[in-house]
């Protein structure tokens, strides 16, 4: 398990706190000036704070926590009258500004911490002093180190992003292609064979017009030339399909409903959000689900819902054609339905209802987005 730092870092920063302050109090000898040494505390602590719970704070605010408790700490050292405890908040105030400060910044406020200890106990050894400065150059070192690691991990993290991009444009270039190539084999091999099919038979239907063949023979071919032609235009429209991006929800299925006579349609408002798969797969559903409308139950009223409630999206397309007549076979329309909504994590329910021919599609909103 993978434990976000964040919580543990700011944990981390705020358990010295209370020690650095107590420790002001009890660890040395005799505090000069306590209202002094209590303010000074106070405000540095307040900063201290501030710096270890707002990480990404705006810049003027990390500028004033920084400067609250370097200067709270070399007011807390005079008022206290010793280096040792209080000097920690200038050791805190160094260490944030080499983390997120500029390098600019973090240098002067380095210097200027450095010459306020400095200068607000000259009596001192001058061996603490230069140990006291020391210790504000390993602080300093040690929060550039800590930005150098952060860098690191931000870098780090912006090229897998782009790796992931570019991982995904090249999959999409793939599907594209490969789409391409079905939309060429579809246009070059069935729409021509069914184009060429309609023209056969609307000859041999003036052929048989000529010849004064019988009226039931007229209407088989007339019936073949009409199911050819509604087969080129499912080719076209098929080839369309491949050929662009899925279209928005609500105007795909607008041009779906307004190919076929006597169709509704009902959608949500607002429309369902969905992800582009997802819109596919509602969109080729409806358009497989209305052409065998058009196929097998021509003429009858068909009723088309678009409807998302309880975490889940719903296609239904239902046809008032009624008892239907039984088929001995399902045909590959249903099949590739059935594929195509279990490639999206959706489930289809096709068949016949008391009044017709219901197709329902459901689409959970994981699998929708």
């Amino acid at each position: 398990m993978i434990v976000d730092p964040g919580p543990v870092r700011t944990a981390a920063n705020l358990v010295w706190l209370p020690l650095v302050v107590i420790g002001t109090f009890v660890g040395a000898p005799a505090v000069a000036h306590l209202p002094g040494a209590i303010v000074a505390c106070t405000v540095a602590a307040v900063g201290w704070i501030v710096l270890a719970v707002r990480r990404d704070g705006p810049p003027w605010e990390t500028y004033a926590c920084v400067a609250a408790v370097g200067l709270g700490g070399v007011a807390a050292t005079v008022a206290v009258g010793s280096w040792s405890t209080p000097i920690s908040f200038c050791f805190y105030a160094v260490l944030i500004a080499a983390v997120r400060l500029p390098m600019w910044s973090a240098l002067a406020t380095l210097v200027v911490l450095a010459g306020g200890v400095y200068l607000a106990l000259p009596s001192v050894d001058p061996v603490e002093i230069a140990l006291a400065s020391t210790a504000l150059a390993a602080a300093f070192l040690l929060g550039l180190g800590r930005r150098e690691s952060r860098q690191r991990a931000e870098q780090r993290e912006l090229a897998l992003a782009s790796a992931a991009r570019a991982n995904e444009e090249h999959a999409r270039a793939a599907a594209l292609a490969e789409r391409g190539r079905i939309a060429r084999d579809v246009h070059d091999v069935l729409a021509h064979s069914l184009s060429a099919l309609a023209v056969q038979l609307q000859g041999a239907r003036l052929m048989l017009l000529r010849d004064g063949a019988s009226p039931d023979t007229l209407a088989q071919v007339e019936r073949a030339q009409r199911l050819a032609q509604e087969g080129l235009a499912e080719a076209r429209r098929a080839v369309t399909a491949l050929r662009t991006e899925p279209a928005d929800l609500a105007d795909g299925l607008r041009a779906l409903v307004a190919d076929t006579p006597h169709a509704s349609l009902e959608i949500d408002t607002p429309t369902p959000p969905l992800s582009a798969q997802a819109r596919e797969t509602v969109l080729r559903t409806a358009q497989e689900a209305l052409s065998n409308v058009r196929k097998h139950a021509t003429g009858a009223p068909v009723e088309v819902r678009l409807h998302h409630a309880d975490g889940a999206t719903s296609l239904e397309v239902h046809d008032l054609a009624g008892a239907p007549a039984p088929s001995s076979s399902p045909g590959w329309g249903l099949v590739g339905m059935q594929e195509r909504a279990a490639l999206a994590g959706a489930t289809l329910d096709a068949g016949p209802v008391a009044d017709g021919w219901r197709v329902r599609l459901v689409l959970p909103d994981e699998a929708a987005r």
